[in-house]
């Protein structure tokens, strides 16, 4: 019997345990839910002030690029039906252990990403919420990413269904949230006002490229459709429609969110409320503020567009992008512990799955404490309390070397699907495939080369620390799994 045959039929059991029980909706609702987390004003209001509202151009050309390797994704939902994603993929093609590093990078980097959301909800929370609720200052700030961890795990416990209801409903929310930031601000749309920034910027080819290439990572929440493929139903026909489904939707808000932030710049009177609101110099230092404090600035534009109220509206919407967005990734980064613990690479006990609630409970478990460990190192421990800047003598990793450490972990995974593809073409040519990618060899390289540039791209703190997760991946296989 060979490997990959042995892989199926282990798998099989545990499968076979997984009730299909997410929907189109709730598939669709995962990848938005991970792909609009609380940056996407930051990034837009940064976005615009780079290039005006070419930054619309930009995401649009980011979400081009990105469907390069969500075809791929696409492509083998349809053959291997699996919980696992990308990791799934690639030790299907490839047949080999090595696959079992492809893996060890999203086992880590979804956790870091459910760091990352929690840090970003712990910090809005306690420069938002915390006043307003008049909470004592002496409570630790991080006490809510706690809190909020524990419930998304608590949920994930109960089970796939309860945690894509969950799903879904946070999501809606969010997005209708957004919707209404976004009503407040196009009633105040000007046409000549989008079409001068745009003209203006039109011929920046290069500023355009690169702000491209910084909202990139925005739409890579397909993966985390994927990796629940063995719990989603129909998933030849639903997974390959929630990819393109989320991908479309995000980007149609990003573009409109843009298109109020140029309106919002270019507004004297909302420049003069900035102004007078966090005590600038003058409109031109507002400009500039938006660009360096997105979130900020983009909730009071929605108090300036929608009343007092508007203020509290952006920052719950910001807030519960969070909580979509890590429910998404821990719900996926247990599923690929799951995957890999059916081929052998992980320990037989992260197998274990509740008859009654159908929950892989201790991929679940694990994912949670890996995901609090990060949200510790980085969040808290190297981190200076939020408001505050640390002493430039001390380490501090923070925000920024967090995500770009999840970012490190995730698309070095996703350069190894595109690979998997071409691969798959030339092992299996007569194999029934339901959805194709049109161009292959091409189409598949583009997305990994443009993985792999964003890769080099990266702060050099955070290469540098998952390299090293790397290495400790290599040590644990040999001392505990070979």
């Amino acid at each position: 019997m060979t490997q990959s045959e042995e892989t199926r039929r282990s798998g099989g059991a545990v499968e076979e345990r997984l009730e299909r029980n997410i929907g189109l909706l709730g598939a669709t609702s995962i990848g938005v839910g991970t792909m609009i987390a609380g940056g996407i004003f930051v990034l837009s209001g940064l976005a615009v002030a780079t290039v005006g509202a070419a930054a619309a151009v930009s995401f649009g050309l980011a979400a081009l690029v990105a469907s390069f390797t969500a075809l791929s994704y696409a492509e083998f939902a349809t053959i291997y039906t699996v919980d696992g994603g990308g990791y799934a993929y690639v030790a299907e093609v490839f047949d080999s252990d090595l696959s079992y590093l492809v893996g060890w990078l999203m086992i880590l980097g979804y956790p870091a990403s459910a760091a990352f959301y929690l840090a970003s909800f712990t910090d809005w929370f306690a420069r938002f919420i915390w006043p307003a609720l008049a909470l004592p200052a002496a409570l630790p700030f991080w006490i809510p990413g706690v809190v909020v961890l524990s419930v998304l795990v608590a949920i994930n416990l109960a089970g796939a269904k309860e945690s894509g209801k969950f799903q879904i409903v946070v999501t809606g929310l969010k997005v209708a949230l957004i919707a209404l930031f976004l009503f407040g601000g196009i009633r105040a749309f000007q046409a000549d006002v989008v079409a001068t920034s745009l003209s203006t910027h039109a011929t920046q080819f290069g500023d355009v490229a690169l702000t491209s290439a910084l909202v990139f990572i925005t739409f890579f929440g397909f993966e985390a459709i994927a990796t629940n493929e063995g719990e989603i139903e129909s998933p030849e026909r639903t997974v390959p429609r929630a990819i393109f489904l989320s991908i479309g939707l995000v980007t149609l808000l990003y573009v409109l969110v843009v298109l109020v932030v140029v309106v919002a710049i270019n507004d004297g009177a909302f420049l003069a409320f900035l102004v007078e609101r966090t005590g600038l110099a003058s409109q031109e230092a507002a400009t500039s503020f938006i660009a360096e404090h997105g979130e900020v600035a983009m909730a009071r534009a929605a108090q300036f567009y929608l009343g007092p109220a508007g203020f509290y509206i952006f920052v719950g919407g910001a807030l519960l992008s969070m909580l979509s967005a890590a429910n998404a990734t821990v719900l996926a980064g247990s599923r690929v512990k799951l995957a890999m613990a059916e081929r052998d690479h992980l320990p037989e006990s992260i197998e274990q799955i509740d008859e009654r609630t159908g929950s892989p409970t201790v991929a679940v478990a694990v994912t949670g404490g890996l995901g609090l460990l990060f949200f510790l190192v980085f969040g808290v421990i190297f981190a200076a309390p939020p408001g505050e800047t640390a002493p430039e003598s001390s380490l501090v990793l923070g925000l920024e070397s967090l995500a770009h450490f999840a970012d490190f972990m995730l698309l070095g995974g996703l350069a190894f699907v595109n690979v998997a593809l071409i691969q798959s073409r030339r092992k299996y040519p007569d194999r029934k495939r339901r959805f194709r990618v049109p161009g292959v060899p091409w189409v598949p390289l583009l997305g990994a080369a443009s993985t792999l540039v964003l890769l080099a791209s990266l702060e050099h703190v955070s290469i540098v620390l998952g390299v090293g997760a790397v290495v400790v991946g290599v040590v644990f296989w040999f001392a505990v799994l070979d």
